[in-house]
């Protein structure tokens, strides 16, 4: 799963970066802050998933469907405004707001 998830990320999904930056930009953007995509799809992954399930195939798939949420949240942030300040602001906002709702949804769920 974990090869299947990188293809995916690496072939099938779109530059996060391309509406705020043309095309050479964003790619080269996408070089440098892209590490960043990958470090915010685990803290959220991590929210969830428990690696001593030993279901690495559960933790790669939800990897991939958090990487693939950011990249389209970043996305259609992008498209609304112009504005890197405005746009880095919402998808914070954003990105906190779903870890919360993750957080509250997987401890509503468990009684510690």
């Amino acid at each position: 799963m974990s090869i299947i998830s990188f293809l995916i990320r690496q072939y099938f999904l779109p530059n996060p970066f391309i509406n705020m930056f043309d095309p050479n930009t964003a790619t080269i953007v996408n070089w440098v802050l892209g590490g960043i995509f990958i470090f915010l799809a685990y803290i959220k992954t991590r929210i969830w998933y428990k690696r001593e399930w030993k279901l690495y195939w559960l933790g790669s798939l939800g990897f991939l469907v958090n990487y693939t949420i950011l990249t389209y949240l970043l996305i259609g942030i992008s498209s609304i405004t112009t504005s890197i300040w405005l746009i880095a602001f919402l998808f914070v906002l954003v990105y906190i707001i779903l870890c919360i709702i993750v957080y509250k949804i997987v401890n509503a769920n468990h009684s510690y």
